[in-house]
């Protein structure tokens, strides 16, 4: 929602009353330029957004951790409760790509996506570290001078005979086509030095991400330890 009204907004409301009070007893008075504005409020969005991510993943791997541990161990277990407590301890001081290498000891394969959450992972650190810029040490490609976030995102598409003509809202599509839903990898770059910016579009795309992520985990939950 925050990034949507970024992008429809283009002038300020008319201030409310408690507003023009503030204004008044305030040093700076009321701020003009909404450019600036957006741009200050769009990054608070995707920092608060992307670490929102990154709390969630978090938390579903500490747990997913917990689970495998238990389920690998159950015939040795004395006490349930202690043994859980003491794992919980332990996942919640793992690094974030320790806690994923403790994950894949219990998994018959790895992760599929365990390289697009790491780089969602390391877009949240970017964001909230170094205040969205770039360095040299959240780089991820080989040269370290890019930035990537990699993501799975949905697509809508018509399927005419060995032809994909990907759907458009509003346009139709070719004519006795049957309209298919598939998925996609894409990527974001970002180059060393520069600031981490997403529109709303891509933000929704990191967002199917996290849809394709938790149908993963839904799996592996299912799944019996390696």
């Amino acid at each position: 929602m925050g990034l949507r009204l970024v992008e429809k907004i283009e002038k300020f409301p008319e201030p409310t009353l408690e507003e023009l009070q503030f204004f008044q007893l305030s040093i700076g008075g009321q701020v003009t330029d909404i450019s600036k504005s957006q741009t200050l409020f769009k990054k608070w969005v995707l920092i608060n957004g992307f670490e929102d991510i990154h709390k969630c993943i978090r938390v579903t791997l500490e747990r997913l951790y917990i689970f495998k541990t238990v389920q690998k161990n159950i015939t040795n277990i004395s006490n349930l409760d202690e043994f859980v407590k003491e794992l919980h301890v332990k996942a919640t001081n793992f690094y974030f790509d320790g806690l994923i290498k403790e994950i894949t000891v219990y998994l018959t394969e790895p992760l599929k996506y365990k390289t697009h959450i790491e780089s969602l992972n390391n877009a949240r650190n970017c964001l909230v570290h170094t205040n969205a810029v770039v360095t040299t040490r959240h780089c991820n490609n080989i040269k370290k001078d890019k930035l990537k976030i990699i993501g799975n995102r949905f697509k809508y598409f018509f399927k005419n005979g060995e032809e994909e003509i990907i759907a458009e809202i509003g346009k139709p599509g070719p004519e006795n086509a049957a309209l298919m839903l598939g998925a996609e990898e894409f990527e974001i770059v970002f180059e060393k030095n520069s600031e981490i910016e997403l529109n709303l579009r891509q933000f929704l795309d990191v967002l199917s991400t996290c849809v394709f992520i938790n149908a993963e985990i839904d799996i592996v939950l299912k799944k019996n330890c390696a």
